[in-house]
């Protein structure tokens, strides 16, 4: 019988727009799902999204497996060849330089236990992080120029997953991925508000690292964290950049606990 499933976050449908808030599905995206039990290895399936039925497509093998066994069922976004769901593991995509390449590197996964039933919920989580910068450049000193090529730190190149023995969530671990990477953010515009964004793996990036590096006209950049900072899974940093002929300031506003990627609460 097939699988009847809704994958949330924080109690709600949850999809990155990535930009926005994440908390909702977009049309078409997809998900693989692999399902198993202790006695069967299971299959995986790729569920596609639609946005007007608010459903995901039904597919032939997401279905359970007996009726009797308690079963395993792993979900993980994006759905490339590159995610196995029985084996996950991250690369850190370096281009994310247009919205669909930051969207294509935003990791979600989630994971559910228990017996066949009728409908079930499988609760998904942002695994990264994502780090916007809001950006001004001085007029007087740069006019008619904008940044160009803008890149921020990653603290880790990627991460393993595993289902720890208690089946309470997938564990992430880094210890294998400590080279720090730069990765080529995402510039959007929304009216007089510039910035750029990047996901990154979560990890520390200390005060001597290079944090953002970017380009006005000729002339390069770069800027540090004024302070060390663990970068935590599921939030969203964002920082204020100021860049004038002799200055170039970066100053945290806020840390958001994201249910999507955001909640109303921001820390100063």
């Amino acid at each position: 019988q097939e699988i009847n499933a809704t994958f949330s976050v924080g109690g709600m449908q949850t999809r990155v727009n990535t930009l926005g808030h994440g908390d909702s599905w977009e049309d078409k995206d997809k998900l693989k799902v692999g399902t198993f039990t202790d006695f069967v290895a299971g299959s995986t399936a790729i569920l596609s999204f639609n946005s007007a039925t608010n459903e995901w497509s039904r597919s032939g093998s997401f279905r359970w497996l007996d009726e009797v066994d308690k079963h395993f069922i792993l979900a993980v976004y994006p759905s490339s060849d590159d995610y196995d769901p029985f084996h996950l593991v991250y690369e850190l995509p370096t281009n994310q330089s247009s919205p669909k390449d930051l969207k294509s590197a935003d990791l979600i996964n989630g994971h559910w236990y228990g017996s066949p039933y009728g409908y079930v919920t499988i609760p998904m989580k942002h695994r990264m992080s994502l780090v916007t910068i809001m950006y001004h450049v001085g007029t007087a000193d740069y006019p008619n120029l904008d940044i160009s090529s803008p890149k921020i730190c990653s603290p880790c190149s990627g991460a393993y997953f595993k289902l720890p023995d208690d089946k309470n969530g997938w564990k992430m671990d880094t210890s294998n991925y400590q080279e720090a990477k730069l990765v080529d953010a995402c510039k959007t515009e929304d009216g007089e508000v510039k910035t750029f964004s990047a996901i990154i793996v979560p990890g520390t990036v200390e005060t001597d690292k290079e944090f953002l590096k970017f380009s006005i006209g000729e002339k390069n950049f770069v800027s540090k964290l004024k302070s060390q900072t663990d970068f935590e899974e599921g939030k969203r940093y964002t920082y204020k950049l100021d860049v004038g002929k002799d200055k170039v300031e970066l100053t945290r506003i806020s840390i958001d606990n994201m249910t999507g990627w955001t909640n109303e609460d921001e820390l100063k």
